[in-house]
């Protein structure tokens, strides 16, 4: 146990009238031994010693246990290893994503932009993209004549906005 010593300004901690007669104060007491610093570096020897040894017994063991698995299993026989890899059945990770997939869109690109022949015997010929798009806004798309239409005189029935109502549309020729 600790022992009680007088404050070192002289305050002993009770009322006024003690401050000014310094006294003993029980309560306050400091630590009469210092550290051992042989035990602290024994320790801490101790420990560094137990560290390498567990560093050395693991290196140990991860040689024992590789040496066995070298005598359990040989080594693959010459004619094996002479064999050519094979590739691994599809579909197979693409080894440059980003790259096949430019390239995919330059092919597309020159497909879209290009003029070749579909079927020269029958004259179909394939123009680019934007060219068939600018021919089809000035013709327009041809129209089918609707069957359902001969019915109501040129129009057809389609839901309407009310539930489970009909009404009828002029379709356009």
């Amino acid at each position: 146990m600790a022992n009680p010593t007088k404050h070192p300004h002289g305050y002993s901690g009770g009322d006024e009238h003690e401050h000014d007669h310094p006294g003993d104060n029980p309560q306050v007491s400091f630590e009469r031994g210092d550290v051992d610093i042989v035990q602290i570096t024994g320790f801490g020897i101790g420990l560094l010693v137990a560290f390498m040894a567990s560093v050395v017994a693991m290196w140990a063991l991860f040689e024992y246990f590789a040496s066995r698995e070298d005598k359990l299993n040989p080594p693959n026989p010459p004619a094996m290893m002479a064999e050519k890899q094979k590739l691994p059945p599809e579909p197979r990770l693409q080894p440059e994503p980003i790259k096949e997939l430019k390239e995919l869109h330059d092919n597309e690109d020159m497909l879209l932009n290009s003029y070749y022949w579909v079927d020269s015997t029958k004259g179909i010929v394939h123009i680019p993209i934007n060219q068939a798009i600018d021919m089809v806004a000035q013709k327009g798309l041809p129209v089918k004549v609707s069957p359902a239409g001969a019915d109501h005189d040129g129009y057809r029935t389609i839901p309407s906005d009310a539930s489970g109502g009909r009404t009828l549309e002029k379709i356009a020729q």
